[in-house]
């Protein structure tokens, strides 16, 4: 048996897996896992069947399996949502794929960084990158995920927090928005490159996709 239960890392509740991507983890390639649940609203999400919290239709042992087939040809996993922080089994699954040998990823909003910082300050569950959404200043936030303006306010952490951390440790990191024409994100970006910029980090910013006047996602005809 390897550290953590295998009950604790069988835990983490999947919704997808896609076997390669050159795209989830910038230089490198990549299987990534989609977990099931997310505790915003965010108006353009494309993928809203992730956002209730379930048990998952898939497996994180196939996830596993799939980089041990393909050990040597895959760079790592990219462990994105939903939201992954929302389940309490995630430190075990990246403490599980780190046993095996394999790097981690993880994408995140960074909307709870107590648990955040959990994961951060251990060496066995810190992802070796991590893809940091920060979706709007905020201020802006309960407009754009749908959160309450202390949750905004508190989620707001996650950024220094995760700039310590690759300060400390060597932790890649990429933080990202996405912005639609006209929206209260695009109106304030200067603001927010700034804030990103004060954390040493450049914003790649992304282009909301299939979104009405508002933002708001519509799924193709």
């Amino acid at each position: 048996m390897t550290e953590g239960s295998e009950g604790e890392w069988l835990g983490l509740p999947v919704a997808g897996i896609i076997p390669f991507s050159a795209t989830d983890w910038p230089g490198r390639l990549t299987a990534t896992v989609f977990t099931q649940g997310c505790p915003w609203r965010c108006v353009y999400c494309h993928n809203p069947s992730l956002q209730d919290v379930g048990t998952g239709s898939r497996d994180f042992a196939e996830a596993l399996e799939l980089m041990e087939r393909r050990r040597g040809l895959l760079d790592g996993l990219v462990i994105s949502g939903g939201e992954p922080t929302v389940h309490r089994s995630l430190p075990a699954a990246i403490r599980e794929t780190h046993h095996r040998g394999f790097p981690v990823g993880l994408h995140t909003c960074g909307y709870a960084p107590a648990r955040l910082a959990a994961l951060l300050g251990d060496d066995r569950t810190r992802p070796d990158w991590i893809g940091l959404d920060v979706k709007a200043l905020p201020a802006d936030l309960p407009s754009v995920v749908g959160c309450t303006p202390a949750v905004a306010e508190r989620s707001a952490a996650a950024l220094g927090l995760v700039a310590e951390t690759a300060a400390r440790t060597g932790m890649e990191v990429q933080v990202r928005t996405t912005v639609w024409p006209g929206g209260v994100v695009d109106r304030n970006l200067g603001e927010l490159r700034e804030l990103v910029a004060a954390h040493g980090f450049d914003l790649v910013v992304q282009q909301a996709r299939n979104v009405d006047a508002d933002g708001v996602y519509r799924v193709p005809a």
